[in-house]
């Protein structure tokens, strides 16, 4: 019988009820309960797919046994051991592969515990399962069961099996530490979030936390951690690493909301009132900061945060209500993390149908268009998902509220029965409520149908021709979830939607359209998509209803599109247009009225293809010039994905098998006419003979055909292929055998013969996929796999070594491997390529031209890179990084090239590519080891091998080979730490490179010697390097070296190993006497420059505090520094003269120290050093090093570095060193003038030091960087001129100011560099943030051209300078810190108010209205510059140079793609029509003059165009950005004017408006009409 229960272990209906009945017959000596919980224990931890149910079995068993009527089986049940084994396999198990019905065991350890007949065992069990799970969690037990083992002290501080004060005895004793409860704390739970560094322990983490947060801590006494301890322990945890702030809301705050509502609020009001982010104080991105809107964001999801604006009638203590000031005032803060928290507090709702306040609709209409333009891709993709829960919410609370009115005004209007008397007061009453509850839910409604007619029309203006990508991208994927319903969440269905009804019509269309040849690849394809929403195919009846309703039919429309789009592709051969021209024949495809009409586009397109080639064939350099035909590829590739999905007749399948043949043939006869291009040597130059004289054909142009006519014919080819996926004989289209097989061996000849990188690289794609489709066309002889793998191998021991990567060589093996097929197995081919490459190879023996060992060795590194192989090929990794550290030994330089390429291949492998680069350049940090060396068993051992062999290097290749060689191994080392199986080893032969005579050897050794000195004792280590360095002057070098590098690395990762005040007197006592018994540090100038250096780092270690040296040791350290500074100023002349090096180190220790001393002996001494150097690298280096100087509490040291800045500009005359110094200084003055309250203005340079500096700098030798340099100064600079003079002098300082400010805006033009604009804008930050324009008063116009010069700014092309002039904005704006598109915004408003009566500034917003040059305009032109409409380039000028057509294969971007004219026009004229009237003022009659100049060209034009019926429509000349921007601005101005009273433009916008709707004009621009 005992046996019939073990048989039935692994059983579906195994009942362990019947199983224990069933053992407690059998004889107790057997003890076969104790097989069968063994065998459920072994069955239990097997992978989760094969368990089963195994845990429910196992708990089943286990329990049943505790209720045996048997006392053995009790006695087993609750017997010491057996609970421990249990827990044993919670810990490993869970960890590996958990179960959810893992669980179970630990519910069973808590009945064992409590309901234990035995309370010692049950005490004893829970005491080791405590011990075990702390030391697990804090580091003290080896056992990597981290996850298990915090899910396990969760459930026993829930289950109240511990309480928190036991657990934190039981840390105190494992850890022996003081009983301080507060330090306790603050250690055990720094420990755990230690842990969240583990993404998949970040959940288990949180939760523990929430448990002890809110758990009692006596089982006697309530008592808690308060909310405000909370905030001390997840402040110190997210200051540890402020990236667990995302694991802390998910994990930490949500769960706190749901345990301890109450104490989560008085936590969030806490947090508010510790945030600074919204004081005027300080509205910085700080931890607080973070913690607030993570709260806030957190408590908003689930519904304990409430609107923004939201008034409860009621109880208030259980939500937190969010005041729509301060959420507004993050919504356009500039930090990124801070909107991004604000944005998903504002639309997040835990309800779908709740409506959202009035305030919360006007803060989105406010603030989402600057999300939509946000630069930042992660920003914008927030944004989306945010957007689609608005969209969802805002749709369900419409049909909500609809309901609920109707529901009400049905109560309303009910007829009370006759017989029953009304109570007047009451009835009355609820009436009244009724009527009010009605009125109140309209007017909900009405708000929430305008903002959705507020949001339409807000991404149909997205989609203007003038708007950036960033906007065009971001509403046409908001589109999606509006078109596409189905998409939002919690909708299954395609549903009616009234938000889509008002989305869709002609305006939308036209845009759409127009998109669909737009530069940006993901914009063509999701406008196509959108279009192809709208299709029959989809069968939405209520799309149909909105199309059918545009007007004509969409298949005609787009009929007349293809013809436009086909026309400008011919044009201008760009791949834009020519894929968006082929995109809009699949739709036309998609759209057309009946299958016969589908059928005939593929085929017109091949006919009109086949022509292409025939004229290719005969004359290329005319086909080049007048008929590219990748357009045409590209159109059958897009239909042909939709022929891949349709079925057919028999009859039709005949005709598309034709068609496929004569696709495929084209295929071939492209690669014959241009395979001579893209097969030379040297493509990218290449012009054949026959095509040099030809006019207008470069290399560019022959190239460019060549390429992407490969590029899509071999597209289509691959997609043609795929097919073979489909099943024959059910109507679809699938290629026969032949075809197949003509496709690869076409697609293998031009992968093996191609040079052209960008070509292989698609070809590749379409050889693996042919590969991979191999198994669909079985072969009974030699497969085409076969035939292919003979042919790479041909290719590998035949082809000419062209390139360093073999051009498409390894393309051919890594698509040969990824069919995953028997036959060549993955273990033959590469094995054949290992030998392949140890072949020997002599430079006697080759001319370096035909090198097999160099193919072979690039297959197996991309076999490695490659996603799809490098699993498989792990098991190869040490044999190949054995191979490429024996190719590193070759003596030809192209296999050793090689073989260091495979080498950092196989590197990547072993670390990952998601490293960052800081951390890669800094090393190991002393804690887990990067690389699972027991994985890899052969690795350390190679490590030895590799650099072995640079200490076994001779003659010439001596230099080369010990870098190649020797490199990689240290950078592993350095990276991973060192493996502990040959630790010592290691330790001694890097310690040998220390000596190597290469200086870049002994460098990388000594950082990577650091990686073995993480740890106590690392003096000694070093005292014994520097002992046994002796008279090796290299060796002292690289001991020096690694000392620096070591103090630097633990000053990093490990300051507690610093903070120790004996080990820095036996550090400075060590540095004190190595100068007298390492005499290298006297003679060689590199030893002694790293001395002098380390000396200079322990002494800023010591000053930061943390290196602490006692003062009163026999060697103190300022006796070190002085002797120190002696040793770099000797008398040694000889070694000085030599080292440049030398000659900084000791200059930048000696204005080190000097920065120390007291001002009346430091006075002078930096001038003095400064101006001595005459090496210009020296002095460049000594500047250099002053940047990074802290000068915050030193007020007359920053006086002497200001006076030797100044000195040192006027005493040199090379311009490197006056560069740097300029912008050394303007650093300084701006950290002068934010402390002027503390010191006011005496160390700030004299006016007469500034205007001789000033003159100075201008007349001597002028460099690129220097004049930025001068840009830059020249705001400290003037900044300091007028905090220096009174009220009187100001004003006289007006002509200078606006002198300044032309300078500044001439500066900041898209036509300068990137270094010249910033320049410009921090010059300007650094005199707004002195000298802000006062808060109560209008400030002098002589400030308009730097003002308007910082608007510029706002609007340039580059994020960085954007940012900038953000925060010089900031002063001008009440010391807002605002992002750049708000900061623009205000900006121009304040300017509107302050200067809105100022002659020259209504000047300026009247030209730029109309898209005039304002940069001439001052205070005295305004009158002679305005009168005149002739002074303005005209409207037709200005249409005319618009419209202008180019046709170059490259067209000019423009140097300016973020502005958007239209927008500006906006802005300006919403300026100008805040300003107070003036009827003297010039501007208003000339811009109406000029306006309706305009307007009647603009009419003229569209009478002309209708004239020639060549209506505008898609693709028409306001398609164009630049017309579009030209006429939005004359219309916008317009509207303007219109409003203001003028009769004769408001009637020629409203006969534009009609006119423009007959000649089918862009109908954004009606909407301008309206302004």
């Amino acid at each position: 019988m005992g046996s019939q229960v073990l048989a039935a272990i692994n059983d579906t209906d195994f009942n362990p009820k019947h199983a224990v009945s069933r053992l407690e017959e059998e004889p107790e000596d057997l003890q076969l309960w104790q097989t069968v919980f063994h065998e459920l224990l072994l069955t239990a931890a097997k992978p989760r797919q094969s368990s089963g149910n195994a845990c429910v079995k196992l708990y089943g068993f286990v329990e049943q046994c505790s209720k045996s009527t048997k006392c053995t089986l009790r006695d087993f049940a609750f017997a010491e051991t057996t609970a421990l084994k249990l827990f044993d396999f919670f810990m490993e198990w869970n960890e590996q592969d958990s179960h959810r019905s893992m669980r179970l065991v630990l519910d069973y350890l808590a009945y064992f515990i409590t309901k234990n007949p035995s309370r010692d065992v049950g005490a004893s069990v829970n005491a080791i399962i405590l011990n075990s799970t702390i030391s697990t969690i804090t580091q003290q037990s080896s056992r990597p069961s981290i996850k298990s083992a915090m899910l396990a002290l969760d459930y026993f501080v829930q289950k109240k099996l511990v309480y928190l004060h036991h657990a934190l005895e039981i840390y105190q004793q494992i850890h022996q530490l003081p009983t301080d409860e507060n330090l306790l704390w603050d250690t055990f739970i720094a420990k755990i979030f230690s842990w969240m560094e583990l993404h998949y322990v970040c959940a288990v983490a949180g939760k523990l936390l929430v448990t002890i947060f809110t758990s009692s801590w006596y089982p006697e006494k309530d008592i808690r951690h308060p909310p405000e301890i909370w905030h001390g322990f997840i402040y110190k945890g997210l200051r540890s690493n402020p990236e667990y702030l995302e694991p802390i809301k998910l994990y930490i705050f949500i769960p706190l909301f749901k345990t301890d509502r109450a104490a989560s609020l008085t936590y969030l009001h806490h947090l508010t009132s510790l945030q600074k982010l919204t004081g005027k104080a300080n509205n910085g991105w700080d931890l607080n900061s973070m913690l607030w809107l993570a709260m806030l964001e957190a408590g908003k999801k689930v519904g304990v945060v409430d609107e923004p604006g939201h008034r409860p009638e009621q109880d208030t203590k259980s939500t937190f209500q969010l005041q729509p000031d301060i959420l507004e005032s993050v919504l356009c803060h500039d930090s990124y993390e801070a909107r991004s928290s604000a944005i998903s507090i504002l639309i997040a709702s835990p309800s779908t149908t709740k409506p959202y306040t009035s305030e919360a609709l006007d803060l989105l209409k406010q603030h989402l268009p600057s999300f939509h333009e946000d630069t930042d891709p992660k920003m914008r993709y927030d944004v989306l998902g945010h957007s689609r829960n608005m969209i969802k919410r805002i749709q369900s609370t419409i049909e909500s509220l609809r309901k609920e009115s109707e529901r009400i005004l049905k109560k309303i209007n009910k007829k009370e029965p006759a017989s029953k008397l009304p109570v007047k007061g009451t009835d009355s009453q609820d009436k009244r409520n009724r009527v009010d509850g009605a009125t109140e839910v309209q007017a909900k409604l009405r708000q929430h149908e305008d903002f959705i007619s507020w949001y339409v029309g807000f991404l149909k203006d997205e989609l203007a021709p003038t708007t950036s990508y960033q906007r065009h991208i971001t509403a046409l994927k908001a589109m999606v979830y509006i078109i596409k319903p189905a998409l939002l969440p919690g909708n299954s269905t395609d549903s009616p939607s009234e938000i889509r009804s008002l989305l869709v019509d002609e305006t939308w269309l036209r845009s759409i359209l127009d998109l669909i040849l737009d530069p940006f690849d993901d914009v063509r394809e999701t406008a196509a998509s959108l279009i192809m929403s709208l299709s029959p195919d989809n069968g939405n009846p209520e799309l149909q209803r909105l199309v059918n309703g545009l007007g004509g039919t969409l298949a005609e429309e787009l009929e007349k599109f293809c013809r436009k789009a086909d026309e400008l592709a011919r044009r201008t051969a760009r791949a834009d247009h020519s894929d968006g021209a082929a995109r809009s024949f699949e739709l036309l495809y998609h759209w057309s009225k009946d299958r016969e009409n589908r059928m005939q586009i593929p085929f017109s397109l091949l006919s009109n293809l086949e022509a292409k080639l025939s004229a290719a064939e005969q004359d290329l350099a005319a086909a080049v010039l007048e008929a590219p035909l990748h357009g045409s590829f590209a159109s059958l590739r897009y239909i042909w994905g939709s022929l891949s999905s349709t079925k057919f007749s028999e009859m039709e399948l005949e005709s598309l098998a034709d068609l496929q043949n004569r696709a495929i043939a084209c295929c071939s006869r492209i690669w014959q006419s241009v395979r001579h291009v893209l097969c030379d040597d040297s493509p990218e130059g290449h012009l054949p003979e026959e095509l040099e004289e030809v006019d207008g054909l470069d290399t560019k142009d022959l190239l460019s055909y060549s390429f992407r006519a490969i590029h899509e014919s071999s597209n289509l080819m691959r997609i043609i292929a795929s097919n073979a996926r489909q099943v024959r004989g059910r109507g679809l289209l699938v290629p026969s055998k032949q075809n197949f097989e003509v496709i690869g061996r076409l697609t293998f000849d031009e992968l093996s013969n191609l040079r052209h990188r960008g070509a292989f690289t698609t070809v590749s794609q379409t050889f693996a996929s042919c590969c991979q489709l191999t198994k669909y066309f079985p072969d009974d002889g030699p497969s085409l796999l076969d035939e292919w793998y003979r042919g790479a191998l041909s290719c590998i021991h035949t082809q000419a070594s062209t390139t360093r990567r073999s051009a498409g060589i390894p393309a051919l093996i890594v698509g040969i491997l990824s069919s995953n097929a028997e036959r060549p197995s993955f273990e033959d081919v590469i094995h054949n390529l290992q030998a392949i490459s140890r072949r020997p190879a002599h430079v006697s023996e080759t001319d370096g031209s035909n090198l097999s060992q160099v193919h072979a060795l690039n297959c197996i590194k991309d076999i490695f890179k490659s996603s799809y192989l490098s699993k498989r090929a792990e098991s190869y990794l040490t044999e190949c990084l054995e191979l490429a550290a024996n190719s590193l030994k070759s003596e030809i330089w192209a296999i050793r090239n090689c073989g260091l390429l495979l080498l950092r291949s196989l590197i990547d492998c072993l670390f990952g590519t998601s490293e960052s680069k800081i951390s890669i350049e800094a090393g190991w940090d002393g804690r887990t080891v990067k690389i699972p060396y027991h994985k890899f068993k052969a690795l350390p051992v190679l490590l030895v091998s590799l650099l072995e062999m640079g200490q076994q290097a001779k003659g010439v290749l001596i230099g080369s080979q010990t870098a190649e060689s020797v490199f990689p191994a240290l950078d592993i080392i350095r990276r991973a730490g060192p493996p502990e199986e040959l630790r010592d080893k290691l330790y001694g032969i890097i310690a040998w490179y220390l000596g190597s005579h290469i200086w870049h050897v002994r460098e990388i050794a000594a950082r990577t010697l650091c990686s073995f000195l993480l740890k106590p004792g690392w003096l000694e280590s070093i005292q014994y390097l520097l002992a046994e360095s002796g008279a090796s002057a290299n060796k002292s070098h690289g001991s020096l070296l690694a000392l620096k590098f070591l103090l630097e690395r633990l000053a990093d990762v490990m300051p507690d190993q610093l903070a120790n005040n004996e080990l820095g007197i036996k550090l400075v006592i060590l540095l004190s006497r190595l100068p007298s018994t390492t005499p290298c540090v006297i003679t060689c100038p590199d030893t002694r420059a790293v001395y002098i250096e380390t000396v200079n780092f322990v002494a800023r270690l010591n000053h930061t505090g943390l290196l602490p040296v006692n003062d009163t040791a026999d060697e103190s350290l300022e006796s070190l520094v002085s002797r120190t500074l002696e040793l770099g100023h000797d008398s040694h002349e000889s070694t000085m003269s030599k080292s440049a090096l030398l000659k900084a180190r000791a200059q930048e220790a000696s204005i080190q120290y000097a920065l120390g001393q007291a001002h009346d002996v430091a006075k002078g001494t930096l001038a003095s050093i400064l101006t001595s150097a005459e090496d210009i690298n020296v002095a460049c280096s000594i500047l250099e090093s002053l940047s990074a100087v802290d000068l915050s509490q030193l007020d007359d040291v920053r006086a002497d570095l200001v006076d030797a800045y100044i000195q040192l500009c006027l005493k040199t005359e090379a311009p490197e060193p006056r560069t740097i110094a300029l912008e050394n200084l303007a650093s300084l003055i701006d950290k002068m003038t934010e402390d002027r309250l503390r010191e006011g203005l005496m160390h700030l340079p004299t006016d007469e030091t500034i205007s001789q500096l000033w003159v100075d700098i201008r007349r001597k030798p002028m460099t690129p960087g220097l004049s930025d340099a001068i840009i830059r100064i020249s705001g400290p600079l003037l900044a300091t001129t007028i905090l220096r003079s009174d009220e009187t002098a100001q004003k006289g300082l007006d002509t200078q100011l606006r002198g300044w400010g032309i300078m500044i805006s001439d500066a900041g033009t898209a036509d300068r560099t990137f270094d010249t604009r910033m320049g410009a804008v921090e010059a300007m930050r650094s005199f707004s943030s002195a000298v802000p324009p006062p808060p109560d008063q209008a400030p002098s116009a002589a400030h308009l051209p730097w003002l308007l010069a910082l608007y510029d700014a706002l609007n340039d092309d580059d994020d960085e300078i954007r940012a900038a002039a953000a925060s010089a904005a900031s002063p001008v704006l009440s010391g807002q810190r605002l992002v750049p598109v708000e900061a623009a915004q205000r900006l121009l408003g304040r300017l509107a108010a302050r200067f809105g009566h100022v002659p020259e500034f209504r000047a300026r917003a009247a030209c730029r209205i109309a898209g005039q040059d304002d940069v001439a305009i001052s205070a005295s032109e305004v009158a002679s510059s305005l009168p005149s409409r002739g002074a303005w380039a005209p409207f037709e000028a200005q249409l005319a140079s618009a419209a202008r057509f180019d046709d170059a294969l490259f067209a000019v971007e423009d140097q300016n793609l973020y502005v958007d004219e239209v927008r500006e026009a906006r802005r300006w004229t919403r300026a100008y029509s805040s300003f107070p009237p003036d009827a003297s003022s010039p501007d208003v009659d000339v811009l109406s003059r000029w306006t309706l100049a305009g307007l009647q060209a603009l009419l003229a034009r569209v009478a002309q165009q209708k004239e020639e019926e060549e209506n505008d429509g898609p693709l028409g000349w306001t398609a164009k950005p630049e017309v579009f921007a030209v006429c939005a601005r004359v219309l916008v101005g317009g509207a303007m004017l219109a409003r203001a009273g003028n009769v004769a433009i408001a009637d020629a916008l409203h006969r534009f408006r009609d006119e423009g709707r007959a000649a089918r004009v862009h109908g954004l621009l009606f909407a301008m009409c309206d302004g």
